[in-house]
């Protein structure tokens, strides 16, 4: 079985979900995490916050960043279990933002071998 990384893109809104559609919203991806869950499949997962630090260059500059001023949004992410690339994106066949523009960017992690 190989890890792989769900990396859920969003399309920013102008408008912002009202209380009743936001737990309908919340109630798909509690159902989706759950259908991974049961299946053996998923691993973790988390959102992320709309801001962070970007680190760059030899000297190591730190900015802050707004990421949600971007017109896409890297809204969170899933760690998985599957077979093979396949599978995994088999898994994403419920992934609850699809109807708002949703992206799934699948990316298998690398096996690491630990030094003895």
């Amino acid at each position: 079985m190989e890890k792989f990384m769900l990396i859920f893109q969003g399309v920013k809104s102008s408008e912002q979900p009202s209380a009743q559609q936001m737990q309908e919203i919340m109630a798909k991806w509690m159902a989706w995490i759950d259908k991974l869950a049961q299946a053996g499949k998923y691993v973790s997962g988390e959102p992320l916050l709309p801001t962070g630090k970007i680190i760059t260059g030899k000297n190591k500059t730190v900015t802050d960043a707004a990421f949600a001023e971007g017109k896409e949004i890297i809204g969170g992410y899933f760690i998985v279990n599957a077979a093979d690339y396949n599978e995994a994106v088999a898994l994403c066949d419920d992934y609850p933002d699809y109807a708002n523009g949703g992206t799934v960017i699948v990316r298998q992690i690398q096996q690491m071998a630990m030094p003895a």
